[in-house]
């Protein structure tokens, strides 16, 4: 049929193309046509999608600013919350950070819980977010926070979706403090004392004074103290040939106890009063962990070995001269009787924590260690009481003005961690040196020669003392 009786019509049949070319033409063309219309629908479906996204990650980072400074913000109360994860002025500090970043109220969730409501901010102290992931988990010398918004979206209401959930997180620490010894008593003169002769060398670290005495601290006898630094909230005096340096920066601020962050331990106390358990002179025992109300006794001569783990000593360890004692890695919680170790023994231990606290059965007793004993031992070097070597239960039934616990066992001593004694006064002279040694002590009493390192690359996180400032850490 000829072609060109299509033609009035718009119509071409394929048989006609070789005779008009143009009708392919024609063809091609409002194929291209269609195609391009999808195009263009896609493209700009693309772009729609490109400007909800770019939306998205604008709001992300803008959260994740705020996630970092409540973290911060949160890890600098530490020091406040006296061992108590996410208490209120650490929670209160996360929360008023994110407003503080532009962000409306929110609503605060605590250890990893959940909340159905359009803005949340979940504080976790310890970390628990993220798991077995988390290097931290677990450790309360971390503060780790989730904010979470649910966000509105524009164009990608077209696929049923009319807001998403945002979420950034943050961790922080305290940063490591450059002192190693700290007397806390707020008004005490002498609180540092290093008379007679006595050394006090603190090479790589320096020392803070919290006593607004103006005898805070008295060196004097002609005893040399270096330091890297001296803040003292008081004055000091230094006589007799005595030489302090560099000159202590006095009239410092008051400083909050840099140690207050760890947790006292849990442990059941004990039910009644009992009779220690008894070693016999002589003899060789290994002792496995659990509750020992009564204390221990160990006599002259024994030999006895801790196994690793958590021991409640109603009582104390009492150890007589003589006898050789190696304790396992683990927390010993000794409640009452002390931790009094006569001249002769030997006592051993490596990754090991020694709680010292008191009830109205068993009265707190300080740490006696005796001249003439041989003392090794060393503080964990990770977990929750990394770097602490003996920690004073601050609030102990039976602590008293006489409650001075002594550490002067002469060079065979080797103490390598944090001496922690809050609210009660400590006596320390001469000590093998250690990587590091740490005092934190109502006041504190120098017999001797001692130096004190602050060498801390054994420990994950560095020096158990920290700073006032935050660090992000993830």
């Amino acid at each position: 049929m000829p072609c060109f009786r299509f033609q009035g019509l718009g119509l071409c049949p394929q048989t006609c193309d070789e005779v008009n070319p143009m009708c392919k033409r024609r063809t091609e063309a409002g194929q291209t046509l269609l195609v391009v219309a999808f195009g263009m629908v896609m493209l700009l479906s693309f772009l729609a999608l490109g400007v909800d996204f770019g939306y998205l990650r604008y709001v992300k980072r803008q959260m994740q600013e705020a996630a970092d400074a409540a973290a911060l913000a949160g890890a600098m109360e530490l020091s406040h919350c006296g061992g108590t994860g996410n208490c209120s002025a650490l929670t209160t500090a996360a929360q008023d950070a994110v407003t503080e970043n532009g962000f409306p109220s929110s609503t605060l969730v605590i250890n990893c819980g959940t909340s159905s409501a359009a803005f949340t901010i979940t504080v976790n102290n310890p970390p628990c977010s993220l798991g077995t992931a988390d290097p931290h988990r677990g450790d309360t010398k971390y503060v780790e926070t989730v904010v979470a918004r649910s966000t509105p979206v524009f164009f990608a209401r077209i696929f049923g979706s009319s807001s998403v959930t945002v979420t950034a997180r943050g961790e922080a620490a305290l940063g490591n403090s450059s002192n190693c010894l700290y007397a806390l008593a707020p008004t005490a003169s002498n609180a540092l004392s290093v008379t007679g002769g006595s050394t006090l060398q603190l090479p790589s670290c320096s020392m803070f004074i919290d006593s607004s005495s103006s005898q805070a601290v008295i060196v004097s006898g002609g005893s040399p103290l270096p330091a890297s630094s001296i803040a003292i909230v008081g004055g000091f005096t230094n006589s007799g040939g005595s030489s302090i340096s560099p000159r202590p920066r006095t009239g410092a601020a008051s400083a909050s106890d840099p140690l207050a962050y760890v947790p006292k331990p849990s442990f059941t106390s004990c039910p009644s009063k009992t009779a220690p358990t008894t070693v016999s002179s002589g003899s060789t025992k290994a002792l496995s962990p659990g509750s020992y109300c009564g204390g221990i006794v160990i006599n002259g001569g024994s030999t006895v070995t801790f196994a690793a783990g958590t021991y409640v000593v109603g009582g104390g360890i009492q150890i007589s001269n003589g006898s050789t004692v190696t304790f396992g890695s683990g927390m010993y919680i000794m409640e009452g009787g002390g931790f009094p170790v006569s001249g002769g023994s030997t006592v051993t231990g490596s990754g090991v924590t020694f709680y010292l606290t008191g009830d109205t059965l068993y009265p707190y007793q300080p740490v006696t260690i005796s001249n003439g004993s041989t003392v090794q031992l060393i503080a964990p070097t990770s977990g929750t009481y990394v770097g602490m070597l003996f920690y004073q239960d601050a609030s102990a039934y039976g602590i008293t003005s006489s409650s001075t616990s002594s550490f002067t066992g002469g060079t065979t001593n080797f103490l390598q961690g944090s001496l922690y004694f809050p609210t009660t006064s400590l006596v320390y002279s001469n000590g093998a040196s250690a990587q590091y040694t740490n005092i934190v002590a109502a006041s504190i009493t120098i017999s001797g020669g001692v130096t004190l390192n602050s060498n801390y690359s054994s420990l994950s996180g560095g020096s158990p003392i920290k700073g006032t400032g935050g660090v992000l850490v993830e």
